[in-house]
Parts: C-alpha cells; sequence; structure tokens
C-alpha cells in the first residue's frame, strides 16, 4: 500500500517559497510606488532636473527582483543584494548632493529602496531559513545607511521602514512555523503510516502463509498418521520427512520480505515534478496534471534529471511561445519506459520550417534525453498547440502498474 501524500518538507518548501514570492512583490511594489513620490519631492524642492540618477537607480533594483523572481538561486539572490546595496547608496548620496535637508524632510522618500532589500528570500523548507535572508538584507540595508552617512556626511539614520519589514517578516514566518507544528501534533506522520501499514500487511500475508503451511504439512501429516496402518510405507515416510524439512528450514517465514517498496529514486522524480508544476503555476501557468502512476519503478539518475529538465523547458516554452496560460502534463508508466506529455492549446507552430541554428526544442528536450537513452517527438501545427512527448527508459520495475478493474466498461 501507497499513501500518495506530499512530503511534508517539500510541502513546507513550497509554502515557505510563497511567502518569499510574496515578499519580491512587495519589494517590486515598494521600487514602484517610491517613482511617484520621488517626482513629487524633487519638483518640491526644485531640483527635477536631478532626477534620471535616482530614477535609473530604482530600475536596477527592479531589474534585480525581476531577475531573482525568474531565477530563484541563492547565487542570484546573493547577486541582487550586491547590487541592491550599491544602487541604494547612490540613489541616497544623489539626493543628498547639495540637499542635506532631505533627510529630515523626506527620510521615507530616501531610505525607500532599502525595504526591497530587506524583502528578500529564496524556496526554504523552513522558516528560520527564509527569516535568514530576511537578516541578510536587513544587515545589508544597515550598510547602506552606514556608507550613506559616511560618504554624504550626515548623520547615520536608517529610518524605521527596514526595521518594520524585518518585524512583520518574523511575525509571519513565526505564524507559519507554529501553523506548521500545530499540524504536525494533529496530523499523523503519513511515512510512519505507511512503514505501519507495510508492517500490518506483512503480518496479514504471514498469517495466512502459516495457515496454508499447517494445513498442508501437520494436518495433513496428522491425517495419513491416523490413517495407516501399524508401519507407514516408504512414501508416507518421505512424504513426513520432506514437511518436517519444510517447516524446520523457515524459508516460508520470509517469503514476505519480497514484497516491493517505494524506490527513492522513483518518488524522488515525483517529488521534483510536483514542485515543478507548482513552481508554474505561481508563475501563472495551469498545469493539468493526468495519468496513472500507481507502479513502483527505479530509473537512473541522470535519466530522471534529465527528464525534469526537459519538463521544465517545455513549460518555459509555453509561457514564453505559446500564449497559453494552461497546460497538460500526463504520465504513463509502461514495463519499459515512462512517457510524459506535455500538451497546450497555444498558438501552435510549423516544426519543419525551425531553422537548424535555432536550438530551442533540440538541444534543451530532444538532446538531453538522447544522452540518457530516451526520446523527444514534437507536434504541432499553426493554430492548433503544441504537443511534446517525452520518455525515458525505467531501469527496474519494483512494482508493476495494477490493471484497473474497470477497463472492460470504459469507451
Amino acid at each position: 500500500m501507497r499513501v500518495r501524500v506530499l512530503p511534508r518538507d517539500i510541502a513546507g518548501g513550497i509554502i515557505t517559497g510563497t511567502i518569499a514570492m510574496m515578499g519580491w512583490a512587495i519589494g517590486a511594489t515598494t521600487i514602484v510606488v517610491t517613482v511617484p513620490m520621488l517626482i513629487e519631492t524633487l519638483v518640491r524642492r526644485g531640483r527635477a532636473d536631478e532626477l534620471p540618477l535616482p530614477l535609473v537607480m530604482l530600475a536596477v533594483l527592479l531589474a534585480g527582483i525581476a531577475l531573482v523572481a525568474r531565477w530563484q538561486r541563492r547565487w542570484t539572490v546573493l547577486t541582487y543584494l550586491a547590487l541592491g546595496a550599491v544602487a541604494s547608496t547612490v540613489y541616497e548620496l544623489a539626493l543628498l548632493h547639495g540637499d542635506p535637508g532631505i533627510l529630515r524632510d523626506a527620510l521615507f522618500v530616501l531610505n525607500r529602496p532599502t525595504l526591497a532589500l530587506v524583502a528578500v528570500g529564496v524556496t526554504a523548507t523552513s522558516p528560520l531559513v527564509g527569516m535568514a535572508w530576511v537578516l541578510l538584507g536587513y544587515a545589508v540595508a544597515g550598510g547602506v545607511a552606514l556608507a550613506v552617512a559616511v560618504l554624504g556626511q550626515v548623520p547615520f539614520d536608517p529610518g524605521l521602514g527596514p526595521t518594520m519589514v524585518v518585524v512583520v517578516a518574523a511575525v509571519g514566518y513565526a505564524t507559519f512555523g507554529a501553523i506548521q507544528a500545530t499540524q504536525r501534533r494533529r496530523l499523523p506522520n503519513f511515512d510512519e503510516l505507511e512503514r505501519e501499514t507495510r508492517r500490518m500487511a506483512l503480518g496479514d500475508d504471514l498469517a495466512r502463509r502459516t495457515t496454508a503451511m499447517v494445513h498442508d504439512t501437520v494436518l495433513n501429516d496428522l491425517a495419513i498418521v491416523m490413517n495407516a496402518p501399524d508401519r507407514l510405507d516408504p512414501r508416507a515416510r518421505e512424504r513426513l520427512r520432506v514437511d518436517l524439512a519444510a517447516l524446520r528450514s523457515g524459508e516460508w517465514l520470509s517469503a514476505g520480505e519480497s514484497l516491493p517498496s517505494v524506490d527513492r529514486q522513483d518518488a524522488g522524480l515525483r517529488n521534483e515534478l510536483s514542485v515543478l508544476v507548482s513552481e508554474f503555476q505561481w508563475r501563472g501557468l495551469t498545469v493539468q496534471v493526468t495519468g496513472s502512476t500507481m507502479g513502483v519503478y527505479r530509473f537512473r539518475p541522470e535519466a530522471a534529471r534529465a527528464l525534469v529538465a526537459s519538463v521544465r523547458a517545455c513549460f518555459e516554452n509555453v509561457l514564453r511561445h505559446a500564449g497559453a496560460t494552461v497546460a497538460e502534463l500526463e504520465l504513463v508508466e509502461g514495463p519499459d519506459a515512462l512517457t510524459v506529455m506535455v500538451t497546450d492549446q497555444g498558438h501552435g507552430f510549423d516544426p519543419g520550417e525551425v531553422p537548424p541554428d535555432r536550438l530551442g526544442l533540440r538541444m534543451s528536450v530532444e538532446h538531453r534525453l538522447a544522452a540518457v537513452g530516451g526520446t523527444a517527438r514534437v507536434w504541432s501545427a499553426p493554430g492548433e498547440g503544441t504537443s511534446v512527448l517525452l520518455t525515458i527508459p525505467i531501469e527496474a520495475v519494483l512494482s508493476p502498474q495494477p490493471e484497473s478493474s474497470h477497463r472492460g466498461d470504459v469507451r
């Protein structure tokens, strides 16, 4: 029996990543709202001709947020913090140049970009990791305020904005952590539940095999002895010896250990596809997952990685080129290969008219799968959508796909 529930660490990572994405959205909104505030402040102070440089620095910060939202990795976040620190410092120094009074009169405009430095995060498996990134951004924002104070020869005044963002983030992550802890106490541990289910299944199987063994050996042998004459013939004695040897061997006790278990490679592939689907749904692509995946299979690690990367490339193409917001991901497991089909009802294209120098699906999907023994086929036509069929070889079948008992009723 397999309990098909998304593991807690994966589910926690998705939710924590969602909170981090909300932080990036807040940071981007802060930068956008700062633009009209900046223009109004400088025009009122007679400095409209100095607008270009601060506006360029705000654009750099906004581009950095877009970069991280597109590639949410640790190195992109660190790059954003470094570039954002420089852009924020230049922005504040440009506003303070020749007008130190703005520090007193319009601090809310001066330190606004540093709020976007605090609202950072990456997909993490725990609220603690997410909070650590927020504190790193807070430290960078404090460094910007210190650099501005030294270079601009003004008092050190970071304002309350960055601190308020940290407090809000701390409350959010702490609340999420408390919810997780509460749910762990209320909900069963599905991993332990699955192990207990397997133990019960083994126990039931042992009871059935014990009953069968007693029936086939002990009871039959007692019947032979009871109904036999004074001396047993050679065939009866041989039967008793065989049954006694079978009981002594104990091989029938361990027969149930051959029951298939969930393979880590199989579970890892399913989890990575689940995370991938969730990631693109947050980016605006609704993914409908269909197909039957009740078997347990083992794949080569490089084949599983190639499949996940190929599915990612297909989803990227749907978002960038197909003009569709819905895609279907269908999984079909056979005895020799796992087949995944990604379908959309977008613009479509003519595969025969794709120039040879356009890599696209050719390099990101076809060559990648071919390198691990898989295949990729593309069907598309202008105005008819696109279907991409991906396959990777199955290394071992631990538990075959069960046949549907209703197959005869389905047309």
